[in-house]
């Protein structure tokens, strides 16, 4: 019985990531939710037979993202917006309830490398080959596009790349191709890697860059060509024959990305991904300034705002500002409550420090995408602190052997 609850239990954790990755709204299956109940269901079952021990900051800081701070947030709405509709706020509710899987994942020792990395190849795939079909099938490619768009999976169209004009194709989770990052640069640069290794980590490494440019997404791409050189610095700060070539290639590559910066447009306020940006900003300003207590209290969990943003120009709980949305949500001090929970554990006696290059990186992406307070976002984060919590993962209730090479280089 309990091995094929753990079967059963490691096939809902594959398929719960790949409904995140490729049905992030629920709109084609509908299954996210149950697939989400079964699996913590499953945990509770399998703890009949052996009782799970969890870090005990890791459970105070699941209980409060997931129900403290929004019970407490709803009840700011409710005071501050009498009478209106929760709706907004509870769907935002369930996306922090997925941060509830990294118990689960902990204790069983479960290695999400595999089935993340897995969904993010096929992903990376999916756009480059959507490029393809745009040029030799376009009847096909825009039936699939349609489907895309209709459920909220992709957004298509065309856009300015600086000087080339590219068919856009970004997916809504293309911003997690960040995650595996750090994991293949430590296998790349760290030692004590087999070149096999190497050598898939790099093909690996090109295609996700290849991916991001491809899906038209300037922000992405800059940024993982940032993470890139900072999970490098991070390897060799202790090889000082590399550190040296490495600090002028970090300095040629700054002016290189400067001038990419300026010759793409990237903060060009003209630019129609920046004008709604900036406009949902100015928005947000005026409505600072109309409620100011809005600072110290917050206006409640799925709040609404206007927001004058060309094609959007209505009350809107949710834009592409993801800390500004948090902030109007928290308020300033539950704003950082709520980063500080979520940056806590990489800074634990034994940091992994590849591992929190590619969080912040995550952060730093999330910034400017609405994926972090959605499940999706969430398993993100279960990710990275589940890479965080490995010594537990080794001991879990249904920890076996990874066929990952070790991070321990990066620590």
């Amino acid at each position: 019985m309990k091995s094929l609850l753990i079967k059963a239990f490691y096939i809902c954790i594959w398929i719960y990531c790949g409904i995140a990755f490729f049905d992030p709204s629920d709109y084609i299956l509908g299954v996210k939710l149950p697939f989400f109940a079964l699996i913590l269901f499953i945990f509770l079952m399998l703890n009949l037979f052996d009782r799970a021990v969890l870090p005990e900051d890791l459970l105070l800081r699941v209980i409060f993202i997931a129900f403290m701070l929004p019970a407490f947030f709803l009840g700011v709405f409710m005071v501050r917006h009498p009478g209106q509709s929760l709706t907004d706020g509870l769907s935002l509710v369930r996306g922090l309830w997925a941060i509830m899987l990294v118990l689960p994942v902990v204790a069983m020792g479960v290695d999400l490398r595999k089935p993340m990395f897995l969904c993010i190849g096929i992903m990376m795939l999916s756009i480059i080959g959507l490029q393809v079909c745009s040029a030799i099938d376009p009847k096909l490619y825009e039936k699939i596009s349609i489907f895309l768009i209709d459920n909220s999976v992709a957004l298509i169209g065309f856009r300015n790349f600086g000087e080339l004009d590219l068919v856009m194709i970004f997916f809504v989770t293309t911003p997690l191709l960040v995650i595996p990052v750090p994991f293949l640069i430590g296998t790349i640069f760290g030692q004590g890697s087999a070149w096999g290794w190497r050598v898939g980590a790099t093909i690996f490494l090109f295609l996700i860059l290849l991916a991001s440019f491809l899906s038209a997404s300037r922000a992405v791409f800059f940024i993982l060509l940032a993470e890139c050189l900072t999970c490098f610095l991070v390897i060799v700060r202790h090889r000082p024959r590399l550190l040296a070539g490495a600090l002028v290639t970090a300095a040629v590559f700054s002016l290189l990305v400067l001038l990419a910066i300026q010759r793409t447009s990237l903060l060009s306020a003209e630019e129609q991904s920046n004008t709604v940006k900036i406009a949902h900003y100015k928005s947000f300003l005026t409505f600072i300034d109309e409620n100011p207590i809005v600072l110290l209290t917050g206006d409640g969990l799925g709040a609404q705002y206007y927001s004058n943003a060309p094609g959007i120009n209505r009350e809107v709980y949710q834009t592409e500002l993801t800390y500004l949305d948090i902030i109007r949500y928290f308020g300033l001090a539950g704003c950082l409550c709520f980063l500080l929970l979520l940056v806590v554990p990489f800074f634990s006696t034994i940091p992994d420090r590849l591992n929190m290059m590619g969080f912040l990186a995550y952060l730093v992406v999330a910034g400017n995408n609405p994926l972090l307070f959605n499940s999706t976002g969430m398993l993100a984060v279960v990710f990275f602190w589940s890479q965080q919590y490995r010594s537990y993962c080794k001991q879990g209730l249904g920890a076996g052997s990874s066929s990952l090479p070790s991070l321990g280089v990066t620590r």
